[in-house]
């Protein structure tokens, strides 16, 4: 199994691979993304939403299935509807995200796309198409690959994701109280005795 970064880690690493970007476009486009991803596993709704454009936004989840998208999800097309979705998230006691590792980042003329492998903790009420029992009144870290598309308004600012998750490779129940563990640690023991799904 990998070594799991805490995000932190994670960070630094996104902030040296900002640095060697030559690109100017590339690079405004990484940090904006960089900011956003931070915010979200910090759980700073106010700092996700300083990267969202205000002009349209469009969010879509696909994928192996393991958390159902709620049809609310289509409907965040602006910036307002996106506070109120990243609200919604943060009001369910876990961070809007998890840390990464093996990340890889591609660039186009519309945006970037990264891959990685997600490490995150939700509720149990989100992975409704487990292939195991999960008890909705639990939190569970899940670690699954996952490729995110974002586009960027003139201004650089994000318009939202495209997010595409693999099939997890771990799903372990925690305790509540380690939510915010990914981003300086300590990581739950599941992720280093190397537990497969």
């Amino acid at each position: 199994m990998t070594h799991t970064s805490t995000a932190r880690e994670a960070l630094a690493r996104m902030d040296r691979r900002i640095e060697a970007l030559t690109d100017a476009r590339q690079r405004r486009w990484l940090t904006t993304f960089r900011d956003h991803w931070w915010a979200e596993a910090i759980g700073d709704v106010e700092a996700v939403m300083a990267t969202m454009s205000h002009g349209p936004i469009r969010y879509s989840f696909d994928g192996n299935g393991l958390m159902a998208a709620e049809s609310s999800l289509g409907a965040v097309d602006g910036y307002e509807k996106a506070r109120a979705m990243y609200e919604g998230v943060a009001a369910c006691g876990i961070r809007m995200a998890g840390t990464v590792d093996e990340e890889r980042v591609l660039f186009d003329e519309h945006g970037l796309i990264v891959s990685c492998l997600l490490t995150a903790i939700y509720p149990g009420r989100f992975l409704t198409n487990a292939d195991r029992p999960i008890d909705p009144d639990r939190f569970y870290l899940v670690q699954m690959p996952q490729i995110v598309g974002v586009f960027f308004d003139e201004q650089g600012l994000m318009m939202g994701e495209e997010i595409m998750n693999g099939a997890p490779r771990l799903i372990e129940p925690v305790l509540a109280d380690q939510v915010g563990c990914l981003v300086d640690g300590p990581l739950p023991d599941c992720l280093n005795r190397g537990a497969m799904a």
